[in-house]
């Protein structure tokens, strides 16, 4: 399992110190033009951020949250994916 997140509006600084102030441990990679973004495009919508995508063994989406997720929300979506690919 890994996580990545993608700063799509902070400058490298101030992203640095909201991932050091909220304990986010796994990377962030910036993209200041968009350009991950609209690899996203059909999954993600421009505005809606935050959004957690969840993506399967493939590659393909399984979930998607848009807005601020509990971790029991989270961890609930993981694991019914992990018993899924298990199965």
């Amino acid at each position: 399992m890994q996580f990545i997140g993608i700063n799509t509006r902070d400058e490298a600084g101030p992203a640095a110190a909201f991932e050091q102030n909220y304990g986010i441990a796994y990377p962030s990679l910036p993209d200041p033009d968009g350009e991950i973004l609209f690899a996203l495009r059909g999954q993600v919508a421009p505005n809606a951020v935050p959004t957690t995508l969840v993506l399967d063994a493939e590659g393909r989406p399984a979930a998607r949250i848009t807005g601020a997720i509990e971790p029991s929300t989270l961890r609930a979506m993981l694991d019914s994916l992990i018993a899924e690919r298990d199965a």
